[in-house]
């Protein structure tokens, strides 16, 4: 089955390695079971993606093929230009958001940052709902997925193709926050198409599992420090996430790219 059809068997094992763990969580957090994790055992679950990666890469392609993919986990040296297109985006679209409600002050007076602090989130959102989350997602939906769909396809289908697959994957997370309302969910799809785009561009120039472990810790600090503002911040970082999706959109519309993804 895996070496027969290898992105199917890695999508099914990513879901089902996270599902395992998220579905009972989002029932719990919704009152339909008695169930609770400790924090740290409920984050395994952002490792599926990897653990599906390595699984399938195991089998279709040995031991090569998984050093292939560790190999980009550490790939440090980037065109400079793309490791500043990985670091200052975030920071970009958190001040971006925050000014289009307002909210500024707080961020430049260090009360935003004070505050997680007296609420003793900024360990959990720098390691848990950043960190862990860039390590365990990206090694999976970057370092295997999307070079698989790029041998066939250029950025913009591959990213079409990625899209609805990593937002779905996302769903029992969703639901294991009552909060969210059904707007917040829009926004966060749409956020997530923004985020392939611009993760299937950074991917394209560095080839660095690494790069988009950078990236996607980035996001979800600075996303989490605009949310800690204002539910309206929150909802301005993904509008702002999602222009900068179309402007990557346009950049290959323009350019017609439409290059074949080739092993390095």
């Amino acid at each position: 089955m895996i070496r027969r059809f290898p992105l199917l068997s890695y999508f099914v094992l990513a879901y089902a390695f996270t599902w395992a763990i998220e579905i009972p969580v989002a029932l719990g957090a919704r009152g339909s079971i008695d169930f609770h994790l400790p924090m740290w055992i409920e984050a395994l679950a952002a490792f599926g993606p990897f653990a599906a990666a390595i699984i399938v890469l195991r089998v279709t392609d040995g031991p090569d093929g998984v050093s292939r993919l560790l190999a980009s986990l550490v790939r440090w040296r980037v065109p400079p230009l793309w490791l500043a297109m990985t670091v200052v985006p975030p920071f970009l679209v958190m001040i971006a958001a925050l000014a289009m409600t307002g909210e500024t002050g707080k961020l430049f007076s260090g009360q935003l940052c004070r505050d997680l602090m007296d609420a003793g989130k900024m360990l959990e959102l720098i390691f848990i709902s950043s960190l862990i989350r860039g390590v365990g997602e990206e090694p999976g939906w970057r370092g295997y997925a999307l070079p698989m769909l790029r041998e066939k396809h250029g950025p913009l289908v591959a990213t079409l193709l990625l899209w609805p697959v990593w937002a779905v994957w996302h769903l029992p997370a969703f639901l294991a926050r009552p909060e969210f309302a059904a707007g917040a969910a829009i926004g966060f799809t749409f956020g997530i198409l923004a985020a392939t785009a611009w993760t299937t561009l950074l991917y394209d120039k560095t080839r660095s599992v690494l790069m988009l472990v950078l990236w996607h810790t980035l996001v979800n600090i600075t996303r989490g420090i605009a949310g800690s503002a204002s539910g309206e911040a929150f909802m301005a970082y993904a509008q702002v996430t999602t222009l900068l999706g179309i402007a990557v959109i346009a950049y290959w519309l323009i350019t017609r790219a439409n290059d074949r993804y080739v092993r390095a």
